[in-house]
């Protein structure tokens, strides 16, 4: 049995950063998987690289969720806890003292470098497992932020020359490595395997509104096409008596493009009207939000894994979706589909779901509450059988 080391960098490094993202959500999902199979933790800080033990790691956690603690408090407290710490200069030495025939996890695209991946090939029965969520800064390079497509190509470089495993959530995104791969003498070893969809309990407050609600779930970003669900409503608003328009619920964090797209949603006529921004909300806020929407709009452009309609289907919530290969992969016919360039489409198919019978609304609930979604324990369970 492999020891499991987990590379904690982005989650340190993302303290006090306010925002929970998926891949933070994969990461945290690790350690405590991790903790679990009595793993060890590296984490890489600008003052060198900290190790972490079994017996510390669980502490580490602890205080990761201390609400009690600002950012700057955990990051001094988990230095502070560590094993053993050490200058980059020095990594060899430090992971010389873990046990031989260790598995290293790398989820969160962070401290994933050469260095790191050389040091870890001297020791013995070593394997290497990256985690690549995504290739949308290949795919859509257009809706990155400066230097991200070529961070990007550095770390893919990095993943398919050293990596034993390369742990995908979709076959969507092995297809798309693959298709950048071929030909260059690099076979990847790949590992689908879905992250899980973990709501906890069903939320005990359902948000309840004068008027059916349409959600929108994700970090406003350019990529995730927000603009086109304004541009809809603010076109109903023009052809249709206010009484009669669902709400537009927008709740997320602010991405790349984020801030700009704001601004023009608070000039906007429909703006805290028949149009409400929320930022990132506690996930019982969240669940509760959800629970009660007519269904959730999703537009995206481009995604790795959609892990928000798979949230809404726990829920039986229908999810409108762009022609996403990976929400194709996990909901199949389960979803509504429609051009994330169309905005007649999206108006037809909205108001279809607005005004759906009751008896056929909880008929397509139930069947998607008894669809399956993907679950944490089927996730570890393949990843760890393909060591």
């Amino acid at each position: 049995m492999v020891t499991p080391i987990l590379d904690l960098s982005r989650t340190f490094q993302r303290l006090g950063s306010g925002t929970t993202t998926r891949i933070d959500r994969v990461e945290r999902a690790y350690l405590d998987e991790v903790i679990a199979r009595d793993g060890w933790a590296i984490i890489s800080t600008i003052r060198g690289f900290l190790m972490f033990e079994p017996d510390r790691l669980d502490r580490v956690r602890t205080h990761l969720d201390n609400k009690n603690m600002d950012a700057s408090d955990k990051a001094s407290t988990i230095r502070a806890i560590a094993s053993t710490r050490a200058s980059d200069l020095s990594l060899r030495k430090l992971m010389w003292r873990m046990p031989n025939g260790v598995a290293y996890f790398n989820v969160g695209h962070t401290n994933l470098n050469r260095p790191t991946m050389r040091a870890l090939m001297e020791m013995p029965d070593n394997v290497k497992a990256v985690m690549i969520n995504d290739t949308i800064p290949l795919d859509r390079p257009e809706f990155g932020g400066p230097g991200v497509r070529t961070t990007f190509i550095d770390a893919l470089d990095t993943t398919i020359r050293f990596a034993n495993r390369v742990i995908v959530p979709s076959k969507a995104v092995k297809d798309s490595i693959e298709a950048r791969t071929s030909g260059k003498g690099f076979h990847p070893n790949f590992i689908i395997a879905p992250p899980g969809v973990h709501l906890g309990m069903q939320p005990v407050k359902v948000e309840r509104s004068q008027k059916p609600y349409f959600l929108v779930l994700g970090t406003i970003e350019t990529r995730k096409n927000q603009s086109l669900m304004l541009d809809l409503w603010e076109r109903m608003s023009d052809k249709v008596e206010e009484d009669l328009i669902p709400d537009l619920r927008l709740v997320g964090g602010v991405g790349h493009g984020g801030d700009s797209f704001l601004e023009r949603l608070r000039r906007s006529n429909v703006f805290e009207r028949t149009v409400h921004y929320h930022d990132n909300l506690p996930d019982d806020e969240m669940k509760s939000f959800l629970a009660g929407a007519t269904a959730l709009l999703y537009p995206s452009h481009s995604e790795g894994f959609g892990l928000a309609p798979l949230e809404a289907a726990t829920m039986g919530i229908p999810t409108l979706s762009a022609h996403l290969p990976a929400v194709k992969e996990t909901l199949g016919d389960k979803a509504v589909y429609a051009d994330p360039d169309d905005l007649y489409q999206w108006f037809n198919a909205i108001r279809d779901l607005a005004n759906e019978e009751m008896a056929d609304r909880a008929k397509r609930g139930a069947a998607l509450m008894a669809h399956p979604v993907p679950t944490w324990d089927a996730h570890f369970e393949s990843v760890f059988a393909a060591l």
